[in-house]
This record gives C-alpha cells, structure tokens and sequence, in this order.
C-alpha cells in the first residue's frame, strides 16, 4: 500500500513540474533612441546606452542580459554609414535571454555639424528632477548639475569642436525659477551661462492645469480666463512674464537675472513621479499637450518621463552595497508606475505634428544613477534620497546627452 501512496505522490510530483509554465518576460522599448555623429574622434563613445532595468518590472531575480553585452548594458553608439546625410536612422535589433518577444529599434544619428546658424529656446516644464534636485550628487567638476543646462554644455562643445553654434544667446533654456549656472570652455576662453526653467518639485499634472496657487507657490501659467477646468496657457504665462523679444533684445532697461522669458520654440514636458492615478495621468498629460498646440501649432514639443534609481541586476555591480533597498527597483513601486507609464507618452508621439518621445526613461544609468558615498568597505552606498525619486548626475548627463540629441534632430525638420 505504501509503495502506491509514494508512486502516487510521484506521479502528481512530475505533473506539477509538467504543468508548470516558465515565467514570460515582457518588455517595453522606445521606438527611437536618439545619438549625434561627429566626424573624426568621437568625444562621446560612450553614449547612448540602453538599459535593461527600464525594459522590465521585475518582483524577483530574473535570468535577462543583452545577448549582444551579456550584461544590462547596451551601448547604442552614433555611427552613421551613409555619407552627406545630416540624419541616418537604422534599426537595431536587440537581442535579450530569456525574452522571446522581437524587440528592434531606431537609431536616428543626427551630424553634429546641423544647426549653425540655428536657435533654440527651450521651455522645461516639470517637477523636482527637472528642478536638479539629486544633481549635484557625484558630479564631476565643470558639469553642469541638471539635465536641460547638460545639454547647453554638448552643444558649446559643438562650437567648440565645430564651429556649429556662433554665440552663446544661440542655444537658451526659458523661465522664471530653476536658475542654474555653468561654465563653458569657447573660442573666447571661459564663458558663464545662465540657464532657467519652469520646474516645481513635488508638483503634478494637475497642478500645472487646474491651480492656481500650489502650496503659496503662484502657477506661472494659470489662465483664469481659460473656459473649461483645464487653466493652463502658454500664450498668457509669455503675456505676463516675457523679458526679451525673440530675437533676444531686453523688453527693459534694466538688469533681469532672475528670469529669461521669449517665445520656446522647443517645450519639453517631464511629469508623472508625483501624479497617482493612470488614467488621470493619460488625460491630463494628452489636455495639456493638446492646449499648448492649441496655442502654438508650430512648436515642437518633447514628452519625457524618467524612472527611479537602483537596478534588479546586482550581480553586474560589484562595487555598490546592495544592503540597503535603495539599491533595488525589484518590487519598486515608483518603477513600476515609470515602466507602466513611459508607454503613455510613446502613444502621443506625432512627428507630423510635431510631438516627440524622448526616451529619456530608456537611457538613465542604472545603479550608476544612485546618489552614492564611498563607505570605509570602499563600496558605493546610497547617500540621498533613498525614496528612488532623485537620481545623481549620472543620469542627468545621458538625459542631457539624449536631449542634445533630439533637438539636434529636430534642427534638420525646422
């Protein structure tokens, strides 16, 4: 009798293992990943890279790496074969174990030298990240600490190396706070820039459309004369705050350096850490696109989410401590809100209307981005912030990089 209890148990043992079904790994990607070429020496070999932790939301260890890396890393690089063209876009197909589903994407590789002449007011709207908070953590000296003032800095670099943008007025970030200053080296030896922007830490969507005070903080774009619940206008925010035409003579005598307001002729809108709710997040993100090419149908406008800091791939990252769960996005429930949202603003993307994705999400450094000290172990352990909201400027640097390179692409449709 024991013996048909125990074949029994066997049986439905080697059933269980039958039926058991090997987890299914989906990702998400970016249809585009944005580089520049620069003829001769590349001064940036190093960017773009993909990673691995935004492609997934992972509760547990999973066994995924790059086929072509055999890590989480994937470097995206900006060769361009073709000769003469400003921009070349090629598939790349990306391979990753364990992951059945095709992923390709491309690569649009825009010529460094696109753009003299050219003129870029850049509008941020966003909250704390946009803002700098988590910047100036492990900044290298000479970088600027937020991503929109990272990308002022590539682009001098251009006219640095060639001659691609003639002054530093070519290339400004507009707005009322956010004030950020940086060095640049030129032709001219060092010149201070000056940098702005409409970023607000801890605000929402909501708050940029529907408020006009956010904690005693006026909302520079409230419009009371807006019909409908959605309040938010370009048109009177330029009315009531503008400082220079657009050819950037000052509207007054005297000295402004708190603000620098003209007509954007790029937005890029980064919202969503603070927001709660999904489907809230797709209409008001969706109402306030809508409302600014209302307004301005010409104006080329850049949708941007990042993600929070850490990775699920500790393996590949010797030298961090991984004691502490600001290290981890496995179970990460502010991962899990970018990874399930990034796709939301991909939908919106319309190039004929001049709406693009910037894959800011897709291209932030990992464990890398951890604000980290170096403990007496000699490991990298985290420092600020552990809520995974504020990345270091590791990550401020490739979104600038993919910034720079986006509005490199965007010159060549203007």
């Amino acid at each position: 009798m024991k013996y048909k209890v125990f074949i029994s148990l066997l049986l439905s043992l080697l059933l269980f293992s039958c039926d058991k079904e090997e987890e299914i790994y989906t990702p998400v990607y970016p249809q585009k990943i944005y580089a520049v070429y620069h003829e001769g020496e590349e001064p940036y070999p190093d960017l773009p890279v993909l990673y691995l932790d935004h492609m997934f939301y992972l509760k547990k260890r999973a066994p995924l790496f790059f086929q072509a890396t055999g890590n989480d890393q994937l470097p995206f690089g900006s060769d361009q074969s073709v000769q003469n063209s400003d921009v070349q876009e090629t598939d790349v197909s990306v391979g990753i174990n364990k992951c059945d589903v095709p992923v390709t994407i491309t690569r649009v590789s825009t010529k460094s030298t696109v753009g003299k002449g050219r003129k870029i007011r850049l509008l941020p709207i966003g909250d704390s990240v946009g803002a700098g908070y988590g910047g100036q953590w492990n900044c290298p000296e000479g970088r600027a600490s937020v991503s929109w003032s990272i990308a002022r800095q590539f682009f001098m670099r251009d006219k640095y190396f060639d001659g691609t943008m003639p002054t530093v007025s070519d290339f400004i970030t507009i707005g009322t706070t956010n004030k950020n200053t940086f060095s640049v080296l030129t032709d001219e030896g060092i010149v201070t820039c000056t940098g702005y922007g409409e970023c607000r830490g801890g605000w929402r969507l909501s708050d940029y459309l529907y408020s006009r005070v956010v904690e005693k903080t006026e909302n520079p774009f409230y419009d009371e004369d807006q019909t409908g619940e959605n309040k938010f206008s370009l048109a009177a925010y330029l009315k009531r705050f503008r400082t220079h035409t657009d050819n950037g003579e000052p509207l007054s005598t005297e000295s402004v350096t708190d603000a620098y307001v003209s007509t954007p002729t790029h937005v890029i809108i980064q919202l969503g850490l603070n927001d709660l709710y999904n489907q809230e997040y797709k209409d008001q993100i969706a109402s306030l696109v809508s409302r600014i090419k209302e307004e301005f149908p010409d104006m080329i406008v850049g949708l941007s989410l990042t993600d929070a800091f850490g990775t699920a791939f500790s393996k590949y990252y010797p030298d961090y401590d991984f004691s502490s769960n600001a290290m981890t996005l496995l179970k990460n429930n502010l991962h899990y809100k970018c990874w399930s949202w990034n796709p939301v603003l991909q939908q919106l993307e319309n190039p004929a209307e001049k709406i693009f994705y910037i894959p800011n999400y897709y291209v932030q450094p990992s464990a890398e981005s951890v604000p980290y000290e170096i403990s007496s172990s000699g490991l990298r352990t985290p420092a600020y912030d552990t809520s995974h909201y504020h990345p270091n400027s590791n990550a401020h640097y490739a979104w600038g990089y993919q910034i720079y390179a986006w509005l490199k692409y965007t010159l060549t449709l203007i």
